[in-house]
């Protein structure tokens, strides 16, 4: 007659069962440690989650919403990298990351359309020394939609370490409708 598995084992019921406990115990402790270690911060048409260290510098007010804002920085502890989301309740233009000519370039990377949305990737490189700027901005065909989202760095090495954080704060975006 074949035995179960876990009969099979060593381990009786209980031990499996307290082994199983301690497993759940150890992933909710792992997803209450990721989620403290990020805030929420609510603009006027969107939520987005940062890293909790990061510092929050409001930018474009909203016209629709009185005392909230379409878009915001988040800057890191040491100064080396700020997160940037431009969210509002349909489209507009970001003056607050506006490419500098006599001190800046600007590059596109790629372009996509997919699902009625075209997606252009840019980088915003400094002609001498200064911080590095890529965004992806999202707008829909008839241009009545639009955000962006992008990260300033130092370097590669701010950029690399910091990397992860930008990923997971890109993921997290949610907008609101009206």
């Amino acid at each position: 007659m074949a035995e179960n598995s876990w009969q099979a084992s060593s381990q009786t019921p209980l031990a499996l069962m307290k082994r199983i406990l301690a497993l759940l115990a150890a992933l909710c402790l792992t997803a209450t440690l990721i989620a403290a270690g990020t805030k929420k911060y609510r603009g006027a048409w969107f939520e987005v989650h940062y890293p909790a260290g990061f510092k929050i510098q409001n930018s474009i007010q909203s016209s629709g919403m009185p005392h909230e804002f379409d878009s915001a920085f988040f800057v890191s502890p040491d100064g080396l990298v700020k997160f940037y989301i431009f969210s509002p309740q349909w489209a507009g233009e970001t003056p607050d990351i506006a490419v500098k000519p006599e001190l800046e370039t600007e590059k596109t990377e790629k372009t996509e359309t997919t699902g009625g949305f075209k997606k252009r990737w840019y980088t915003i490189s400094p002609r001498k020394q200064g911080f590095t700027r890529s965004y992806v901005e999202t707008t829909n065909e008839d241009g009545t939609i639009r955000w962006v989202i992008g990260i300033e760095y130092a370097d590669k090495k701010a950029y690399e370490k910091y990397q992860s954080s930008y990923l997971a704060f890109k993921k997290s975006l949610k907008q609101f409708a009206d």
